[in-house]
C-alpha cells in the first residue's frame, strides 16, 4: 500500500512540475514539451529540459508560458 502511495504522489508531482504536449495543448493539459523533451520550469523561472547526458538544457521562456 505504501508503494502505491508513493508511485500516486511521484506521478502527480511530476504531473504539476512538467510539461509535454503542444502550446494548444497546454491549456487543457497543463504540460509541454521541447523536441520531445519534457519541459521543467526551474526555481527562478527558467525553463528547460533534460538532455540525455542528465543536464539542463535551457529553452526560451516562452516555451513554459502556458505550463502549470
Amino acid at each position: 500500500m505504501k508503494k502505491v502511495l508513493l508511485l500516486l504522489v511521484l506521478i502527480s508531482t511530476t504531473i504539476v512540475y512538467s510539461c509535454e504536449g503542444s502550446n494548444e495543448e497546454s491549456e487543457s493539459t497543463g504540460y509541454c514539451t521541447y523536441n520531445g523533451h519534457t519541459l521543467y520550469t526551474g526555481e527562478k523561472g527558467g525553463c528547460y529540459y533534460l538532455s540525455s547526458g542528465g543536464n539542463k538544457e535551457y529553452v526560451d521562456k516562452s516555451y513554459c508560458r502556458k505550463c502549470n
